[in-house]
């Protein structure tokens, strides 16, 4: 198993794969106007920057978490990066415990990463007026991005794409921090990963009754 699709396939009909898939083609979507967005204003992170990920913990919804744990549990297999955040459960001013410095992207679940860390610094916010407002990540001191940006209303802004990620998490919470919210989902699905794997290995074998 090696994509979010098949993550999304694994847990297909049971409680956890609720949203799982509607998940997944928000943040394809995203991926798709974010990188658009970024190619039309010269928008780019200085090279091998990694500082957000170092001062910022994340705070995620539960369903996020879950796509995070999944990724964790069924591709990573990682326990280094369990207990990592098992020992950062109460941590909410960062680093990520998720955080690879030594990764090209930084980021050890990076196709699973929550909505927050797939917008910063590549995404407008919206002001009162209803238009959107891009403004340089203060740690981009090389200067790779504009200085401000002042756009239209027909820019999609942060809080549009929290609005959708809401409207299909049925947690209804405001969110949790990332190690504490992950470590939450990794202990229902590791027990809900078991009784599938369980039901695949034994298979119904419930003799057919002879007719009479």
């Amino acid at each position: 198993m090696d994509s979010i699709g098949e993550i999304c396939i694994s847990f297909s009909g049971t409680y956890a794969g609720a949203g799982m898939e509607e998940l997944a083609a928000l943040y394809d979507l995203i991926e798709k106007q974010t990188s658009q967005f970024c190619n039309e204003f010269s928008i780019a992170c200085g090279p091998g920057c990694g500082t957000c990920c170092e001062h910022f913990m994340p705070d995620i919804t539960d369903l996020e978490a879950r796509l995070v744990a999944a990724y964790l549990l069924l591709i990573k297999r990682d326990d280094r990066l369990i207990e990592r955040l098992v020992e950062e459960r109460d941590s909410t001013t960062g680093p990520c415990p998720l955080y690879r410095a030594d990764s090209p992207y930084h980021c050890s679940v990076y196709p699973a990463r929550p909505l927050i860390c797939r917008l910063f610094g590549a995404c407008a916010n919206g002001d009162k007026q209803g238009n959107a407002i891009f403004r340089r990540c203060r740690y981009n001191l090389e200067e790779t991005m504009p200085l401000a940006l002042q756009l239209g209303p027909d820019v999609t802004v942060m809080q549009d794409y929290s609005y959708a990620l809401r409207g299909i998490d049925s947690s209804g919470g405001d969110g949790e921090f990332l190690p504490k919210a992950i470590l939450a989902q990794l202990e229902q699905l590791s027990f809900l990963i078991a009784m599938i794997e369980t039901d695949r290995s034994n298979p119904d074998d419930t003799p057919t009754p002879q007719a009479s």
